[in-house]
């Protein structure tokens, strides 16, 4: 979905021409029921996070929005001293709410009722979750550790399950901006291969959405650290404050450890992490910890509750953390094995995995 260079120049012309078009006008207007008075507020997704764009008074239950936008795009309808709050794909036009806050109605607005009933599709694959794991719970309990691995195994089969859909559904809805947004959302499901699959069946249509354009940018960032790759640089505090480049370990096998504190997987592989580096430590291993924490106490804690004692950085800018974002990390844990050279040689190493693979390259 590049763009060529008469095509870019020709929709700068055309929007130079039609910066007033009314066609690019949107209005909201709710009503509902047993709304308090209060500040109704619109807010627009920047870099996963919600920030408000405009404000208005609520009466009577009914409050009124307007404004501009040129493609389809989410955005969120928050209330004064009210714990829920409304998702909705603006699209030019007038777009209604009506019900209650914690049952409403949006009309006027295609992505949006395609964005539900894609919801509703997958609501099958959290409610057999939610069954089975109880079931898991049970056999935990009773120790049955056949069960339990047979209950794991349909877990597995399940993601599977729910990936295929939406690929299948994105692949489907090639032409709405809601294809390329469900997959970002579910990005953790998905290698370079699946993202390209996606990328390559949506409309040129689209390229133009601010969805498209972050799809593109995730699959350059996980194309350029692929196996036999040079991993990119990056260089991160370590827990004294001293600047850390992953360049300093040159010459070593170096494991690149995404973890947080707070992240219950991450603090279960410990005990594998430690095990490997104290077996290989002196043999040209190491291992860098790049914590996606942001409370800088918790990491420290976590470091010395278990034992992790080798190199520790982090900015502290949780899932905004740039060493992540460089390496298109979308869940924790999740590390990158480096040759001494810097070279990519095996990804998402976990307990057995890294053992055998250190095994391999040791030669033991």
């Amino acid at each position: 979905m590049k763009k060529i260079i008469w095509t870019a120049l020709l929709a700068l012309l055309l929007g130079a021409c039609t910066q007033n078009n009314p066609t690019d006008r949107f209005t909201i207007k709710g009503h509902l029921d047993q709304l308090p008075e209060g500040m109704v507020k619109l807010s627009s997704i920047v870099d996963g996070n919600p920030v408000v764009i405009d404000s208005v008074q609520s009466k009577n239950g009914e409050f009124e929005f307007s404004g501009k936008v040129q493609s389809p795009e989410l955005y969120l309808i928050s209330f004064d001293n009210q714990r829920g709050r409304i998702r909705v794909f603006v699209v030019p036009g007038e777009i209604k709410i009506s019900g209650t806050l914690d049952n409403y109605t949006i009309e006027g607005s295609e992505p949006e009722a395609l964005l539900e009933t894609f919801d509703n599709s997958l609501e099958k694959f959290d409610n057999e979750r939610r069954t089975i794991y109880g079931d898991y719970k049970a056999a935990q309990q009773a120790g049955d550790k056949e069960k339990m691995k047979k209950i794991e195994d349909r877990f597995d089969e399940i993601e599977e399950e729910e990936k295929s859909y939406i690929i299948d559904f994105a692949k489907t809805n090639n032409t709405s901006v809601v294809a390329p947004y469900v997959t970002l959302r579910y990005i953790y499901y998905f290698d370079l291969d699946d993202l390209n699959e996606i990328a390559g069946s949506l409309s040129a249509s689209l390229d133009s959405s601010e969805y498209v354009t972050s799809l593109e940018k995730q699959i350059e960032k996980m194309d350029n650290v692929q196996i036999g790759k040079q991993a990119p640089v990056f260089v991160q505090n370590d827990t004294v404050g001293k600047p850390v480049s992953i360049e300093d370990f040159r010459g070593k096998y170096l494991l690149i450890d995404f973890w947080a504190s707070w992240c219950s997987p991450c603090r279960a592989e410990s005990p594998n992490l430690v095990a490997a580096y104290h077996k290989y430590k002196d043999k040209g291993f190491t291992i860098l910890g790049v914590s996606l924490d942001r409370d800088k106490q918790r990491w420290l804690q976590a470091i010395a509750d278990d034992k992790l004692n080798w190199t520790q950085v982090s900015d502290l800018k949780f899932w905004d953390n740039e060493a992540s974002n460089l390496y298109a990390v979308s869940s924790i844990p999740s590390n990158f094995l480096l040759d001494p050279k810097g070279i990519i040689i095996a990804k998402d190493l976990r307990g057995d995995d890294l053992n055998d693979k250190l095994k391999e390259i040791f030669k033991e």
